[in-house]
């Protein structure tokens, strides 16, 4: 018991150092922000930082890290699901997980601190895209896949950054609506119809 108290706090530590430097990121240069800073934002003391993180820049790496590790959870809950008809079961989660984290995103997917996020995320997304587009597009070729991916992964970002700048005027549901859509079409006009449906 006295150990899933001390876990719980540790856990609401590290959320608290977190939440402290995406708030102050989005207010300056993170290569201005000090433990000081943090640790004033987040009302505890340095020598509590330093029992989790060795700087600033291990504290932003862990933030990335933990969203990194959420958005790929929700791709194997997605894969797990059995053979895919569309990308709504793995988009609106993602969505609706932008939304709630949305200081904690959309911090990391400005910021160039410590290594391009949305770089780190386009990876994630590629290391299980490829063998998703190849169970649904027999004809697709790794060198077509390569020029699908980019547009595709920027034009769905795209959208939802635009959403999100908007104030987001449509609900999750219609937005991950229109960029499973518009994900699918492109996919369409690179290799045909999907492997489930006929041409």
């Amino acid at each position: 018991m006295e150990n899933l108290k001390e876990d719980r706090r540790i856990r609401r530590t590290q959320r608290l150092l977190k939440e402290s430097l995406a708030e102050l990121m989005s207010e300056k240069s993170f290569n201005n922000i000090t433990i000081k800073d943090i640790t004033e934002k987040a009302d505890l003391n340095r020598g509590t930082f330093y029992l989790h993180y060795t700087d600033t820049y291990g504290l932003l790496r862990a933030m990335e890290q933990d969203v990194l590790e959420d958005f790929q959870e929700m791709i194997d809950n997605y894969l797990h699901m059995g053979p895919p008809k569309d990308l709504m079961p793995v988009l609106s989660p993602v969505i609706h997980y932008i939304v709630e984290n949305r200081d904690i995103c959309s911090t990391l997917f400005e910021n160039n601190a410590s290594g391009d996020f949305f770089t780190k995320f386009k990876n994630l997304i590629h290391k299980n895209a490829l063998e998703l587009a190849e169970e649904l597009y027999p004809s697709c070729r790794s060198q077509y896949f390569e020029y699908f991916f980019e547009f595709a992964i920027c034009g769905a970002a795209g959208i939802l950054r635009k959403w999100l700048d908007m104030d987001m005027p449509q609900s999750e549901k219609d937005i991950a609506r229109i960029s499973n859509d518009a994900v699918l079409s492109v996919a369409r006009a690179f290799f045909g119809p999907p492997a489930h449906l006929p041409a």
